[in-house]
Parts: C-alpha cells; sequence; structure tokens
C-alpha cells in the first residue's frame, strides 16, 4: 500500500508539472526580450513559459510535456519568416483531443500565409471562428488591421476579466458562428474568440493583442484573467462546442504550405528557454551618463533636414524646452562636396548659437553598397546589403559614418555635433528574416566550431537550403550569435576610429520597435561601451527592464521613450505617469512629427 500511494503521488506531480507548462511558439525566431510581456500574463497564473526560439515547429514530444501552447503567426509571404507546417497542424489537431489548449496568435502586419493556414485548420475542426480581412465592423473597406481598443465582453464565459476598455493593438475581426464564443470585441466585433472543440479548447486573437500587458494596467488585468481561464476547464461549458468538421484543405493558398513531418522531438541544439528570463545575478557595470543628460534628460526632437526648415524646427525647439535635435539627412546631401561642404557650414554656424546638441543622422537602408545584398532564408536577394560584407563596411558604412560626424567643417565647436544618429526601421525587418548571403555564411558557419569536413560540405550548399540545414540539426542560435559578434566586432572597430576623430563623440539609433536582429543587436554590441553607452530612441514604455536585457548582452545604452506627436492635449491625471515613463523608466523622452507652436508649449508644460 505504501508504495502504490508512492507511485500515485508521484504520478500526481508529474500531471500537475505537465498542466502548468505553456510552450511558445513564434514563426518569426523573436528574440526573447520581445516575448516576454505576452509571456507575462501566463506566467503570473503560474504557467510554466517556455520558448524555442530556433526550432519553431510542433514535435510529438511536445504533447507529452506541455498542455497549453501559444502559436505566433509568421509575416510570410509580406515578411520573410517561417510558417506553419502540416506537420505542426496534424499536431495541434491531437493537442486539443488530448484536452490541450491551442492559442493562436496570428499576425497582424503581414502574415497572410498564416493567417489562411490558420482559418483552413479552424474551419477543419469545425471551431467556428475565422480570421476576417480587415472588412468587418470597426474597420472601413479593405482596410487592413485596425488599431482598436477591446471591451470585455459582459457575462461572458470570462466572468472576471472586468468591463473596461483596454488597448488591444492591431485586430482583424473575428468571424463567429456563436456569439458565446466572443471574449472581446470592438464596434461589435469579436477581438478575442475561443471554441471547446472535443476535449480541448481553442482561442484566437491577435498577436498584438496578446502583446499589450505591458501597454495599459486593463490589458493585463484582461490577459491574466484569460490565461488563468485556461487552467480551469470547469469555466469552459458556456463557450460554444465545435460542429461539423471537415476535411483540411490547404490548397489555394497565398502560398504553398510545407509538408514536414513532426520529428520526434526537437534538434539537440534548439533548447527551449523559460519566459520572463531570470534576472541576472551578475553585477551590473555603472554607465557613464553624460551631464546635459544628467541634468535634465534627454529631449530629442526627431525630424528630416531641409534648410529652409531649420529655422522653424530650431524655433520649436526653444518653444519645448528641448535641448538635442536629430535631422535625417537626405543621401545626396552626405557626399562631400563644394556644396555640401558649405550647406553644413552655414547648418553649423546657426547652431552654434543654441544651446541645441545636434545629430546628424541617415537610414540605415540608405547607406548606399557596391557590394553583395543580403539573402533571406529561402534564398532569394533582399535590397539590403550583405550585412558582413567587407565592401559594405569599408565602401559604405565607415564612410557615411565618417562624413556625418564631419559636418560643418574638420573642427567645429565641440557643442555643436554631439553624435550620430542611425534610424534603424528601414533595415531592421529585412535583417530578421535573412541572413545567409555568403559572407555571413562564411562567418556563421565559422562560429559553429565544426570539423573541417563538415565545414566544406555546408559550405557548398546552395542559398535556398542553407536555412532549413541549420534548423533540422539545431545550429540556428550559434550561427546567428556567430553573426552578431562578426558585426560587434567590426562596429568595434569604426568605433574607435570615430572617437579618437572626436573623442566626445556619441552614438544614437532611433527604432519604433525594439531592435532584436542579430544585425542591429551586433551594431549596438559593438558601438556601446560603459563609458560611452549608446543612445536608444524607442517607442517602448520599458525602460529600466529593458535596459537590463541589453546589458546581459553586453549592449549598454540610455535610453528615451517616444511621446505621441498627434496627442495635441493631455489629460492632467496622465501628465504624472508620462513624466514616470520618460525621467524614471527612461533617461528622457523623443518627439517625431509636426512640430507646432501648441505642442511645443504642451511639452514645455510636461517637462515641467
Amino acid at each position: 500500500m505504501r508504495h502504490l500511494c508512492l507511485f500515485l503521488l508521484v504520478l500526481s506531480a508529474a500531471c500537475q508539472t505537465e498542466a502548468r507548462r505553456l510552450l511558445v511558439v513564434d514563426l518569426t525566431l523573436a528574440d526573447p526580450l520581445t516575448l516576454e510581456a505576452t509571456a507575462a500574463p501566463w506566467h503570473a497564473v503560474g504557467y510554466r513559459v517556455e520558448y524555442r526560439r530556433y526550432y519553431p515547429h510542433l514535435t510529438r514530444q511536445d504533447l507529452d510535456r506541455y498542455r497549453t501552447v501559444v502559436v505566433l503567426g509568421g509575416r510570410e509571404p509580406e515578411g520573410r519568416s517561417d510558417a506553419l507546417t502540416i506537420g505542426d497542424l496534424a499536431i495541434l489537431a491531437e493537442w486539443i483531443r488530448r484536452d490541450g489548449v491551442v492559442v493562436l496568435g496570428y499576425a497582424e502586419a503581414g502574415g497572410a500565409l498564416d493567417r489562411w493556414i490558420m482559418n483552413q485548420w479552424l474551419a477543419a475542426q469545425g471551431a467556428g471562428i475565422a480570421i476576417g480581412t480587415g472588412t468587418g465592423a470597426g474597420a472601413g473597406a479593405g482596410a487592413g488591421a485596425q488599431l482598436l481598443d477591446a471591451t470585455p465582453l459582459p457575462h461572458s464565459a470570462l466572468d472576471n476579466a472586468g468591463f473596461a476598455p483596454f488597448p488591444a493593438g492591431r485586430n482583424y475581426p473575428l468571424q463567429i458562428r456563436d456569439r458565446s464564443q466572443t471574449l472581446a470585441r470592438a464596434s461589435g466585433t469579436a477581438l478575442v474568440a475561443a471554441s471547446r472543440v472535443q476535449d480541448g479548447l481553442i482561442v484566437v486573437a491577435s498577436r498584438s493583442l496578446l502583446a499589450s500587458a505591458d501597454a495599459d494596467a486593463r490589458a493585463r488585468d484582461f490577459l491574466v484573467a484569460l490565461a488563468r481561464w485556461t487552467r480551469r476547464p470547469a469555466e469552459w461549458a458556456s463557450i460554444g462546442a465545435a460542429t461539423r468538421p471537415a476535411l483540411l484543405r490547404l490548397a489555394d493558398g497565398p502560398q504553398q504550405v510545407t509538408v514536414h513531418a513532426p520529428p520526434r522531438a526537437p534538434p539537440a541544439g534548439a533548447a527551449a528557454i523559460v519566459l520572463p528570463q531570470p534576472a541576472s545575478t551578475n553585477r551590473d557595470d555603472p554607465v557613464v551618463v553624460p551631464s546635459w543628460i544628467n541634468r535634465q534628460g534627454m529631449r530629442v526632437l526627431w525630424s528630416r533636414f531641409t534648410l529652409p526648415s531649420l529655422d522653424s524646427l530650431l524655433g520649436f525647439v526653444e518653444v519645448a524646452a528641448l535641448n538635442a535635435l536629430a535631422t535625417t539627412i537626405p543621401e545626396p546631401a552626405v557626399a562631400d562636396t563644394e556644396s555640401t561642404r558649405n550647406l553644413w557650414k552655414i547648418t553649423a554656424d546657426r547652431l552654434q548659437a543654441t544651446s541645441l546638441r545636434w545629430f546628424p543622422a541617415i537610414s540605415l537602408f540608405a547607406i548606399p553598397s557596391q557590394g553583395a545584398n543580403e539573402v533571406d532564408r529561402h534564398g532569394n536577394l533582399t535590397p539590403i546589403a550583405c550585412g558582413l560584407d567587407s565592401l559594405y563596411w569599408r565602401g559604405a558604412v565607415r564612410p557615411t559614418y565618417r562624413t556625418l560626424a564631419r559636418l560643418g567643417g574638420t573642427r567645429p565647436p565641440p557643442e555643436v555635433i554631439a553624435g550620430v544618429a542611425l534610424d534603424l526601421d528601414s533595415a531592421m525587418s529585412y535583417f530578421r528574416g535573412s541572413g545567409f548571403c555568403d559572407a555571413d555564411y562564411r562567418a556563421g558557419l565559422a562560429a559553429l566550431g565544426l570539423d573541417r569536413a563538415e565545414m566544406e560540405r555546408l559550405a557548398g550548399l546552395p542559398p535556398p537550403v542553407r536555412y532549413d540545414t541549420l534548423l533540422e540539426r539545431g545550429w540556428l542560435s550559434g550561427y546567428f550569435e556567430g553573426l552578431e559578434a562578426a558585426v560587434a566586432e567590426r562596429a568595434v572597430a569604426l568605433r574607435g576610429e570615430l572617437r579618437r576623430l572626436r573623442p566626445d563623440l556619441r552614438f544614437a539609433f532611433h527604432a519604433s520597435e525594439v531592435p532584436a536582429d542579430w544585425f542591429t543587436l551586433g551594431l549596438l554590441r559593438g558601438f556601446s561601451s560603459p563609458d560611452a553607452p549608446v543612445l536608444l530612441w524607442l517607442k517602448d514604455r520599458r525602460g529600466r527592464a529593458l535596459l537590463r536585457r541589453f546589458r546581459e548582452r553586453n549592449v549598454f545604452a540610455l535610453s528615451a521613450v517616444g511621446l505621441r506627436p498627434d496627442r495635441v492635449t493631455f489629460a492632467p491625471s496622465e501628465w504624472p505617469r508620462l513624466r514616470f515613463t520618460a525621467f524614471s523608466e527612461h533617461a528622457g523622452f523623443w518627439l517625431d512629427g509636426a512640430a507646432t507652436d501648441s505642442l511645443g508649449r504642451l511639452i514645455r508644460r510636461f517637462t515641467k
């Protein structure tokens, strides 16, 4: 009897562990630091959230290890990413037959292929849910994903999610068969829906909504309630059940669906990590904060440079009490000619009469190169330069940075040009889906530490099969780490050269999304140091937590949060929260948009 009790206790503990495990599958291979907001609500209700970044497909082993899976759709064919396979769909169908929970998070930016595949799979299960195209309620005809506020449905199955609307990011409308399936809606259209299928549960929402926990406390409350509800099968009874299952039809889609048999287990080099990742126990290296940031914080205007508009920009900066101006320079104006030298001399003279710090900037996408182009994971050329091509660094990146650092003459007053800024938005999406041009491939393979025979065999592979080969062998992690390290090495050398030219020169980076691809992370690592941290102008409201994660990767940074320029008024109750975000979570703020006197006066009041 004693042995039987012990056996039952062990069996019970094993089942409890499985019930608490959740697997995140992200077809974009997103960096873990960008998924922490998605994982946080599930972690808060007791799930052990695991993420297998470098093998974004399901295996038969997952059926036994996890009870809940969150599938975050890819961006094919509009953007390069992985995509759902027939093998993934087979595992998902078996998942819900085993009383599991499947959460489908469709991509709201691009991702037509995975949205179509998800719809075909939902129809085959008889789920009564379909992801719309943006033509339903709450969206204009032909519109794409809409930026919406969602409202938890009163008296729905999720009856503890509150009643207040919450910012839900970008969404397509969901078409549902039964009103009871709606868990949150906007303008009469479902944004979050669920269906009981056999003994399991299917939940459908956008990736953007699932990641909105950091946007607002109300959004976090809803997502926490949703996560808690998935652990309570007894509360699913009022949700509409699946009816009329059908054959799975995958013909005539936006792109051919890959036939890939699900393996028994993921490859050895694609281990899962826990989200949110545990905080590092290493002592933080303090960064040296420039005196002008220490006194007032960063107060930056990001704008496009034209000489006729310079006076109006300077007038706005004075009204708004800003202390830095970053201007993107048109590509022709970067060339060193007689006319451009005169242009920058006039500009430096005008800026010298102010107390502004100037950051001449250029788009990463606009840096011209005569070298090779990047190759995406399908083996196709992209319109961005090969990230590790020597000609790109020697003939494009280096001279562009040197030119920007010397605008206004070889020896302008040091307070005029405070640093050089790089706009990352135009290129991050290309590098996120690429990294397989010949120069990249050689550097990535070298980082894997393979024997000579294996290196020679892999070196001969054509571009279309490079990604899949590395994926199936579990080598993608080491490969992309090698690419990032190689970019960082080149950036370190360039930083040293530029700071010999101007010892106080700073390096700033502007991005709408958190930099997370191998190329931009390599740039940040190489251009930063504890004594000269890079300046990050981001829209993400996380400050301290984000910088802590960056520091664990040897990226030393000071961040500023973007304020919405379309907001000409802020409710008085918002000001304390915004000030805390800008000057406690971050080291300041930046603006992008129309420079009007009314906005300038508002910003001046905000900073007091």
